[in-house]
């Protein structure tokens, strides 16, 4: 690849991840239309590579480009967002078992590496910054599958539950607290290479996460009542 459409692929690359930042942080509101120049002023990137990145978001569901209108950002409605929920429920279960299967010392290192982190940032009350770091511990396992599908279909899930998920957990310490324990005990289970305790604790992890900021969608799933 020359040099030209090198800088081409990053600068397309970097409008992408930073507009669906700023659609999964709700930076822009939900069902806001905005033109692409506005796009471009907030991220700071030019034309070409905004409206290729849009072109990408737009097959993957986070906006609609309106002919003569704009680009709006594309709203999780109830029903997907129930979806979403028991499909990370499933796959995150899954992905602790993997990982307290074939652990390596590499997967270890990174593992505890997001978990450290996450208690180091607890009282910084920078709750985006915690969420990235949050979801870096939940990729790390997913990485240490050693399975790229359950590691991609684990980042896009991710991506696609922050659209929706009630952000106040890291507003409010003492939740927060217990969000670290919970990651805690399930690291810890995955370095013991224990797979049945570390999906059982990362089912009680989510459930727990999402009656604390999901309920109302959360208790509409099938999988609310079913003991996991």
């Amino acid at each position: 690849m020359d040099s030209e459409n090198l800088d081409k692929q990053t600068y397309k690359e970097k409008a992408y991840l930073l507009i669906k930042d700023a659609i999964m942080f709700n930076k822009f509101r939900v069902e806001g239309i905005y033109s692409q120049d506005e796009i471009c002023d907030e991220i700071e990137v030019s034309k070409t590579p905004v409206r290729e990145a849009l072109l990408q978001l737009q097959n993957e569901g986070f906006v609609k480009i309106l002919r003569g209108k704009g680009i709006q950002i594309v709203p999780v409605n109830n029903d997907k967002a129930k979806d979403i929920l028991e499909t990370r429920l499933l796959l995150e279960a899954n992905n602790a078992f993997f990982a307290a299967s074939i652990l390596n010392k590499q997967n270890m290192i990174e593992i505890k590496k997001c978990l450290d982190e996450l208690e180091s940032c607890l009282y910084l009350k920078n709750s985006i910054s915690l969420y990235v770091i949050d979801h870096a511990f939940h990729k790390s396992i997913a990485k240490a599958t050693k399975n790229e599908i359950f590691y991609k279909q684990t980042c896009l899930i991710l991506d696609n539950y922050l659209r929706f998920e009630n952000k106040n957990v890291y507003n409010n310490l003492i939740d927060g607290k217990k969000v670290f324990e919970e990651h805690r005990i399930i690291a810890e289970a995955i370095f013991n290479r224990d797979p049945k305790k570390a999906s059982n604790n990362m089912k009680s992890h989510l459930i727990k996460s999402y009656n604390r900021t999901l309920k109302d969608i959360w208790e509409k799933s099938i999988l609310y009542d079913i003991k996991m």
